[in-house]
């Protein structure tokens, strides 16, 4: 598959698993944060897998600044969002992993993703075609890129986004992909999971801030409790804290203990032989 070609949508992946997860956030620890160290003990079992939804597109768009598109234009407005992501090689002593490539995409402050043809987020939200829009999608290299910090990290990257807003039968949600690329840019093996934020930071920010409060119903009719995707065994793993204000903004860190081999593995875009699950997205393809 070329670099430029969109790939599978509908796949559906879960693997059983929990990791300790530890969150760095706020933008004095983000200027301060220099590597990745996490405990043995933290990253023992692997990061567990999830659904990558009916709205992954390969955009092939490196850059860390998601909130406009990449052919000009505003930002889109919502409560700004630094984010970073460690990414440690659970079978080698939580080192962190270079030289993988991590997607970030998710919806917008009216529950809208970009380049899509049709979508009914609910909340009063119209205009469901995106397709001539990239914004709040994208990726960085572990080690390589610098994202919002003053040098690369190793096994890391970090984005500027929103705060996503809600849609009809998910929870607040942002998509992660890791994923090895060749050299011409095609995907060679990689893996998904989902973050997600409690219930009480995600309705500070839609009963609080614009645009978010002006939907109806200002809440997110769908909790983490709720979420057909998230369990009660993945929130200490995918449920993430954050630190800021909706006048400054929040920061939050996300960590993800994978396999080498997950990275790496040739012609798998999932875990093997671990089943799967029907969600949003519905079940793997068969081709």
């Amino acid at each position: 598959m070329s670099s430029t070609q969109h790939m599978t949508r509908r796949q559906a992946v879960t693997a059983a698993g929990a990791v300790g997860a530890t969150y760095l956030a706020g933008p004095a620890v983000l200027r301060a944060l220099g590597g990745t160290a996490i405990a043995a003990t933290d990253c023992a079992k692997l990061t567990p897998e999830m659904t990558e939804g009916p709205y992954w597109v390969n955009t092939m768009l490196h850059r860390s600044d998601l909130r406009s598109n990449s052919h000009g234009g505003a930002h889109q407005a919502g409560v700004p969002l630094a984010l970073t992501i460690n990414v440690v090689d659970s079978s080698n002593g939580c080192k962190p992993l270079n030289g993988v490539a991590v997607d970030v995409w998710h919806a917008n402050a009216h529950g809208l993703y970009s380049d899509e043809s049709s979508q009914q987020a609910g909340g009063g939200t119209s205009g469901g075609d995106t397709l001539k829009d990239n914004w709040l999608r994208g990726y960085q290299i572990t080690g390589g890129d610098r994202g919002i910090k003053s040098n690369p990290v190793r096994g890391q990257v970090s984005f500027r986004t929103i705060w996503p807003g809600w849609y009809t039968s998910r929870a607040i949600h942002i998509h992660v992909r890791v994923r090895k690329l060749s050299h011409t840019g095609a995907t060679i093996a990689g893996y998904t999971t989902q973050i997600f934020f409690s219930y009480a930071d995600n309705d500070h920010v839609l009963t609080g801030a614009a645009p978010y409060n002006t939907r109806s119903p200002q809440k997110d009719p769908t909790t983490d409790k709720t979420d057909t995707v998230l369990t009660s065994a993945d929130y200490a793993t995918n449920v993430v804290k954050v630190e800021g204000s909706i006048k400054r903004g929040y920061a939050a860190t996300f960590n993800i203990a994978l396999d080498h081999a997950e990275g790496t593995a040739k012609g798998s875009l999932g875990r093997p032989n671990t089943g799967s699950s029907g969600g949003p997205g519905g079940p793997p393809p068969t081709a």
